[in-house]
C-alpha cells in the first residue's frame, strides 16, 4: 500500500491498523521525520522523503490511498494509471470538480467510482472548493507478462490528464 504526499499522516495512521504493509512518501523533510517519528512503533509502515512523482513504484501490484497535493495530481494520475504501471487500485483524495472530470472520462483501462464527499472545512488549512474520493480500478487484470515487461519509468501512450492532454500538455 502506498500513501503519497503523507504530510502528517492522517491517512497513514489507520492505514497502519489494517494494511499489510505501507509506504508513505512525503517530500517536505520536516513533515517526514515528524511522521517517522509517529509511526516508530509501527513495524508495518516505512517513511521516506521523496517527490511523489519521481518515487519509484512497485514492480508488482499494488494499491494507493492518498491525498497528494491538487497542483501535481492530474500528473500524479497519469503516471500511476500508465500501462505499465502495476496499479490495481487507487483511492485519491482528489479536488471535487477534478473527480467528475475522471468519472466522466476515466484513465484507460481504469474504472472510475465516486467515493466520499468531503468539505472543504474537514481539511486544514482547508481548501477553496469541496473534495472527494475517486476510486480507481484496473478494468482487466494485470496479465504476468504484462507486469514481467514493463519498461522501468516509461509514460504510457494512453496516459491523458483529465482534460484529455497527454502528460505534461504535449499532446
Amino acid at each position: 500500500m502506498l500513501d503519497l504526499g503523507a504530510g502528517t499522516g492522517a491517512l497513514t495512521r489507520p492505514l497502519a491498523a489494517g494494511a499489510g504493509h505501507v509506504l508513505a512518501v512525503e517530500l517536505h523533510p520536516r513533515r517526514t521525520e515528524q511522521l517517522r517519528e509517529a509511526m516508530a512503533r509501527h513495524r508495518v509502515v516505512t517513511v521516506v522523503q521523496a517527490d511523489v512523482l519521481q518515487v519509484p513504484l512497485p514492480r508488482r501490484r499494488f494499491r494507493v490511498v492518498a491525498n497528494p497535493p491538487y497542483a501535481i495530481a492530474a500528473e500524479l494520475l497519469c503516471r500511476l494509471t500508465a500501462r505499465d504501471v502495476a496499479l490495481v487500485r487507487a483511492d485519491l483524495v482528489l479536488p471535487r470538480w477534478m473527480v467528475q472530470r475522471y468519472l466522466r472520462r476515466p484513465p484507460r483501462g481504469f474504472r472510475a467510482e465516486l467515493g466520499m464527499h468531503l468539505p472543504a472545512a474537514a481539511f486544514t488549512p482547508a481548501p477553496r472548493a469541496d473534495s472527494a474520493v475517486l476510486v480507481l480500478h484496473r478494468a482487466q487484470p494485470l496479465r504476468r507478462q504484462d507486469r514481467r515487461h514493463r519498461s522501468r519509468g516509461a509514460r504510457s501512450r494512453g496516459a491523458r490528464s483529465p482534460d484529455g492532454r497527454s502528460p505534461g500538455g504535449r499532446g
